[in-house]
């Protein structure tokens, strides 16, 4: 099955409670997202605010990696059924704005608004792209070795 990669759009304090619990749920827990990745594929998540009540873009960095680790996706409980999470293995790393990857990566190109390609809430982007961000703030232990 072909690897794929994708970039998350989640609050730096969202990122911090699905790191700790290990799982992922994207854009308030649709199901749909989920069901495209697959074992093995790669997540990056980019933080607009640092908060989820924020509403001025105050952080704006690359804040995790993360890799899809199960099959399953499974509802967030009795309170939010129709949220959906996924079990995922994080990775360390160290945030760095995105303005550190314009012109570097294809899917943010100097000609283009960053901010408005990372508003998205969740979206693919090729091997390379994923490998220079993941390689620039990803702070290897010695527990984990990234396999891209």
């Amino acid at each position: 099955m072909m690897r794929h990669y994708w970039v998350c759009n989640a609050a730096q304090e969202h990122v911090h409670i699905v790191r700790d619990k290990g799982y992922t749920q994207i854009n308030m827990g649709p199901r749909e997202p989920l069901e495209k990745m697959n074992v093995g594929d790669w997540i990056l998540y980019y933080s607009p605010t640092y908060y989820f009540e924020d509403s001025v873009p105050n952080c704006q960095k690359f804040t995790g990696i993360a890799c899809v680790n199960d099959t399953r996706i499974y509802p967030q409980g009795n309170k939010n059924p129709d949220h959906w999470r996924r079990n995922v293995d994080f990775y360390q790393c160290v945030p760095h704005h995105a303005k550190h990857f314009i012109g570097k990566v294809d899917f943010l190109s100097p000609e283009k608004s960053w901010k408005k390609v990372l508003q998205q809430p969740v979206f693919e982007i090729v091997r390379n792209d994923f490998i220079f961000i993941a390689q620039t703030i990803a702070s290897v232990d010695d527990t984990k070795v990234l396999l891209y």
